[in-house]
């Protein structure tokens, strides 16, 4: 699709953004693969960034939280780093996902993870990543430049800042220790992070939600929490305090 197609405004999703063409497509095209599970296997609940929250074939579990497109402002921009997340669980909050997956559209990995029993890059087991590293480089989200601007002066000694535009990508940088931490500077829906964050914290990452814990966050569409994930959990604190110095940034 050319970039003014994939952007053209169809409408308005569950969350309250405006919903774009590839993102519809690809929200539909999922959701008919999800209702086809769900008939197999008799019901489930389907939480997805345009549609909402749907209980398919009866509803119960389990529940299902997806984004098709994350990443959106890459993928209308014809930009390659975008992906789609799913993770599946036996509840309503982010600590009840079991299974995650995340598909990377500009190189084609695909990262899996179940809880309790580790992560997967392409069918490979990913190693626990070594939690006595340094913070060198950081993934940022949700980079407003006046945010950026704060949260820059707060994170005085890494080395390199990148960032991404996606964050289930970006937790994906921390699960194979590509990047040190990742920081949002932006509240993030749990369909955005729910499979990401399952993913880093099997491969041994610590993911938090500063301020309120991270097991709590409603898989819904109008929640919105910060998140961070580093491989070091002492550095969790100086991401956290990057986030403060954003939130501060919009006065």
């Amino acid at each position: 699709m050319a970039p003014e197609d994939r952007s053209r405004v169809v409408g308005e999703g569950a969350g309250g953004d405006r919903t774009v063409a590839i993102d519809q497509i690809a929200e539909d095209l999922l959701i008919a693969q999800i209702a086809a599970a769900a008939k197999e296997q008799g019901g489930l609940t389907l939480i997805s960034e345009e549609v909402g929250r749907a209980s398919l074939e009866g509803g119960g579990t389990p529940f299902l939280a997806v984004d098709p497109i994350d990443g959106s402002l890459n993928a209308k921009r014809g930009i390659p780093y975008f992906a789609t997340s799913v993770a599946v669980a036996d509840g309503p909050e982010m600590g009840d996902v079991y299974l995650g997956f995340v598909h990377d559209y500009a190189t084609g990995n695909e990262f899996t993870a179940e809880r309790g029993r580790g992560a997967w890059l392409n069918g490979q087991r990913l190693p626990k990543v070594h939690t006595g590293r340094s913070l060198r480089l950081v993934a940022i989200e949700g980079a407003y430049p006046h945010r950026m601007a704060a949260a820059a002066v707060a994170l005085e000694g890494v080395l390199r800042l990148r960032m991404i535009g996606a964050l289930a990508l970006s937790l994906c940088t921390v699960a194979t220790g590509w990047a040190d931490g990742m920081v949002g500077l932006a509240g993030a829906r749990s369909v955005d992070v729910a499979a990401g964050q399952l993913i880093a914290s099997e491969c041994g990452a610590t993911v938090s939600t500063p301020g309120v814990p991270l097991e709590g966050y409603p898989l819904d569409v109008t929640t919105n929490r910060y998140i961070t994930a580093c491989v070091n959990p002492s550095h969790s604190e100086w991401l956290a305090r990057a986030v403060q110095a954003a939130r501060a940034a919009d006065g």
